[in-house]
């Protein structure tokens, strides 16, 4: 599995990396400069062709590809041939185009992806008990297309509209016909979700207190990783704090999202493709909602428990499962029985594409599939532009990847299939093309910044010390990347 993950990585690398490259390449042979190498891989050359301009080489080493222009080199002169020898402008649209073309080649994929395969649209699972959207006419299974006359790519976009706190529209796929319902969103309590390690104690309904403070965040807060007694209405129960988080005060309509249904795609072990999982011990399997709760009691340790609170009322306690487990499955229409060990019941938890989607596919037709990948494109853009510098500045880096935690997810990507890979592709290759333009020395964005400067001041800067600045640039982006390779290493090791 291991080497499968490594030769799907460095495929899709060389793929993502040459495209970025030749985008550098054409514009700079369409401006008049020479290009030394175009290389795929690093090292020593094991095929070449010598142009008559360039030397292609396929190198020892796949780890991506560049491409060498003359002039880059500040020993070289500046010829009119040369990188800083065309006009600084010129200089502009060649650095530029390595990103565009990276972000260019993210949207024919998505075209081709969509127009291919169609897309899943947002699905409604199941309602919280006084929902307004179930009030409204909103039924499970229904599938989202649009709200407020925006397609929906991804529950983001429906969060995004329901946190305003107006009226939204949506536009429900339900039994082959087009449905408009408008659902008015209330404000929502606060939310609690708690894991709690060596857990003793008889729990209640209504908790008052947490150690010496009122139950709530400052309380949690405060004695995180510390063992802590909660009062109840019916006495106490304690634990160590291993992690919480917080659910503010928000708008809200009152609906699950679906992601995975209880329907195998594929056969694993003992199960065949279409075998639907019905319970596990006591605890019966009918949503998405099920499901994430099932994988959260196989994970949990024998100590440990999970809780969720609505203010202070508890509103779901889940505890681990033995390690021999009785699976209820139906399978060709017949209910059957199994014992299964719990780690057999996490891999199959873990194997990609295992289990089917709860939403059908949505295939546009004609002219729309090419606006769908557009608009799809677009909203993916502008969001890797808003999140991607918070992994820089103080932003969390648990979403962050670095080249051993791609090796996993490109890995794990082809496992699923060609629709899969070629979406994380698409996703990466925008991330790379976005990236890019980030202001930062050593970057194409870095070297855009000082050609517009070359272009507005209208004079040349001092190449040493651009060349200075980039060389800086480098050494702490390496430093980044290794920062990051530490941290893929300590998650793969926590896996």
């Amino acid at each position: 599995m291991l080497i499968v993950n490594i030769i799907s990585f460095l495929l899709v690398f060389i793929f993502i990396v040459v495209v970025h490259e030749f985008g550098h390449y054409l514009f700079a042979r369409f401006f008049g400069v020479k290009v030394h190498e175009f290389a795929i891989g690093f090292g020593p050359a094991i095929y070449r062709k010598k142009g008559k301009n360039t030397d292609f080489r396929v190198n020892a080493i796949p780890l991506g590809g560049y491409v060498r222009l003359k002039g880059e080199d500040p020993a070289e002169e500046e010829d009119p041939d040369s990188l800083y020898g065309i006009s600084a402008w010129k200089r502009l649209l060649v650095v530029l185009a390595g990103p565009v073309f990276s972000i260019l080649a993210g949207y024919l994929l998505f075209v081709f992806i969509i127009g291919t395969w169609g897309y899943y649209p947002a699905v409604i699972d199941s309602f919280i008990e006084g929902s307004p959207a179930k009030m409204a006419g909103l039924k499970e299974g229904d599938m989202i297309l649009k709200i407020n006359g925006k397609y929906v790519f991804d529950n983001f976009d429906i969060t995004e509209q329901i946190r305003k706190g107006e009226p939204v529209t949506f536009e429900v796929l339900r039994d082959g016909r087009i449905e408009k319902i408008t659902v008015k969103p209330v404000m929502s309590q606060v939310e609690y979700s708690l894991l709690l390690d060596d857990f003793t104690g008889e729990l209640g309904n209504v908790v008052i207190q947490a150690g010496n403070q009122p139950f709530g965040e400052d309380a949690l807060k405060a004695n995180l990783n510390k063992f802590v007694y909660f009062k109840t209405e019916v006495g106490e129960f304690g634990g160590v704090i291993n992690r919480y988080s917080v659910s503010p005060q928000r708008y809200m309509i009152g609906f699950y999202y679906g992601s995975v249904s209880p329907r195998l795609a594929k056969g694993y072990s003992i199960f065949s493709n279409g075998d639907v999982l019905i319970k596990v011990e006591d605890m019966e399997i009918r949503s998405s909602v099920d499901m994430i709760d099932l994988y959260t009691r196989l994970t949990l340790k024998d100590t440990q428990i999970y809780l969720e609170f609505k203010e202070n009322r508890v509103k779901k306690v889940l505890r681990p499962l033995p390690e021999s487990l009785r699976v209820t499955y139906l399978s060709k229409g017949q209910e059957k029985v199994a014992v299964l060990q719990k780690s057999e019941l996490i891999k199959m938890f873990s194997e990609p594409g295992l289990f089917e989607n709860l939403a059908q596919r949505y295939k546009p037709k004609g002219i729309q599939k090419i606006s769908l990948a557009i608009e799809r494109t677009n909203r993916l853009a502008f969001y890797i532009w808003r999140t991607l510098p918070k992994a820089f500045f103080g932003g969390s880096k648990e979403e962050v990847a670095g080249p051993i935690g791609m090796v996993q997810i490109i890995g794990d990507a082809a496992r699923s299939g060609l629709e899969t890979i070629l979406t994380v592709v698409a996703i990466i290759t925008i991330n790379l093309g976005i990236f890019n333009l980030f202001p930062l020395p050593a970057l194409d964005g870095g070297r855009i910044v000082f050609a517009a400067i070359e272009v507005i001041s209208r004079r040349k800067l001092n190449r040493n010390i651009e060349n200075l600045i980039h060389t800086i640039g480098f050494f702490l982006l390496l430093a980044f990347i290794i920062y990051i390779s530490f941290l893929d290493v300590g998650r793969f090791l926590g896996r």
